[in-house]
């Protein structure tokens, strides 16, 4: 679910940086070429800034822009706890954990997959039509990967990171379960 964050948020979450940054108006001025009185206006929410704006503010504080309009403000440093990992619906008999909470403008989601023997999923990223990384690491088990028509063969402690811009088919090789982790940089969508 996608919010909107308006003039007032996005200038409390600069002004909130800023200040956790022991940045003056007049340091991000002379860093970003923006005047600090317009600075001021965008922080207090009595104006928007341009794009081009955004990103000087942001480079300016050494971050990325859309650090500043995720839609749940996060940490730089992501940590998700044992008890705090959540399972996706959707893979069919796989069960595929979330393993990272995300930061903001991170690119990175990773997810731990168990699959039974026979089973086989289709793996793909929510914005599929763009390329993405992918790494896979097969802790037990094997599985065959299937990649631009081509099946590769995974075994414990292998690992295969490829760009690809097509969905994956992942499948547990011989007549035992594998257990993998997968880290790409579009997070997985449920393929019922």
């Amino acid at each position: 679910m996608s919010t909107h964050i308006d003039s007032e948020e996005l200038g409390r979450r600069i002004r909130k940086l800023r200040g956790d940054m022991r940045m003056t108006l007049k340091q991000v001025e002379h860093i970003s070429g923006l005047s600090a009185t317009h600075l001021s206006e965008i922080e207090r929410g009595r104006t928007s800034p341009t794009i081009g704006a955004l990103i000087r503010i942001a480079r300016a504080m050494e971050k990325d822009a859309s650090f500043f309009l995720e839609n749940d403000e996060r940490a730089d440093v992501g940590q998700l706890l044992r008890e705090q990992v959540t399972t996706l619906e959707g893979f069919a008999s796989s069960r595929v954990e979330v393993l990272s909470p995300g930061i903001p403008g991170g690119m990175l989601s990773a997810y731990r997959v168990q699959m039974p023997p026979g089973a086989a999923q289709i793996l793909q990223a929510s914005r599929h039509e763009l390329p993405r990384d992918v790494i896979y690491h097969v802790h037990s088990g094997s599985i065959a990967v299937e990649i631009r028509g081509s099946e590769i063969v995974l075994e414990a402690g292998d690992t295969l990171q490829a760009t690809l811009g097509e969905p994956i088919r992942v499948a547990p090789k011989g007549d035992t379960a594998a257990d993998f982790h997968m880290v790409t940089t579009e997070p997985l969508e449920a393929q019922s």
